[in-house]
């Protein structure tokens, strides 16, 4: 097999929705604020940490005390993309390992990474108290435009080379993971990708046709 790893970003490409901080957000009425912090931090004028501790501020400024598991149950009902799950499970048939690397939240990604059949799980959490109530701090494990870094780890560690790898995407945040990877595949038609290492695909179930040329 040409390829042995499948790296796949979360929002918007295993599940439907664009944002598991804005389904929160949507919860707590406060979408508005919080597009401000993704602005400031799309400029590069705030770090992704602090991107995180503005958004949980939000929440907690408008709820007040928060516990973890009341985001849990906010993140609970999640939508796969059409073919997610089939498509997955034939890559790991084939031997294929699949692995998530998403800027999104962990209460989250790990529920999508388990009906996925992912071997690994990358993603952001919440900081919480000894009682598990939010403490207005996240702990940052990815940064949306630094997903490369996390795929060139991961594949090290398997030994794996980068040309064995696939990555898959659908905001300009994961173009230096496709990029990076052997094969870049970019989910939709949002941006266009003048990167001849990057084809379009229009839905998940064309990973497949790829991996077995």
């Amino acid at each position: 097999m040409k390829y042995k790893i499948v790296f796949f970003d979360m929002d918007g490409t295993l599940i439907k929705c664009k944002s598991s901080w804005e389904i929160v957000h949507k919860r707590f009425g406060t979408v508005k604020e919080a597009k401000r912090a993704l602005k400031e931090y799309s400029e590069g004028k705030i770090s992704y940490k602090e991107f995180m501790r503005r958004d949980i501020g939000l929440w907690i400024n408008k709820k007040g005390k928060i516990h973890v598991r009341e985001i849990e149950k906010i993140l609970s009902r999640f939508e796969l993309v059409d073919g997610a799950k089939e498509v997955t499970g034939k890559l790991k048939d084939m031997g294929l390992k699949i692995v998530i690397i998403t800027a999104g939240i962990d209460l989250l990604a790990e529920k999508v990474g388990k009906e996925v059949h992912a071997d690994r799980v990358y993603a952001n959490k919440l900081m919480t108290d000894g009682e598990g109530h939010l403490i207005g701090e996240g702990i940052e494990i990815v940064d949306p435009k630094k997903k490369d870094i996390i795929l060139e780890k991961v594949a090290r560690e398997e030994d794996v080379l980068l040309e064995e790898t696939i990555a898959v995407g659908d905001t300009v945040y994961d173009l230096e993971m496709l990029r990076k990877a052997g094969l870049g595949l970019y989910l939709g038609n949002k941006c266009e990708i003048v990167d001849t290492k990057i084809h379009k695909i229009g839905s998940l179930y064309e990973i497949i046709d790829y991996v077995k040329r």
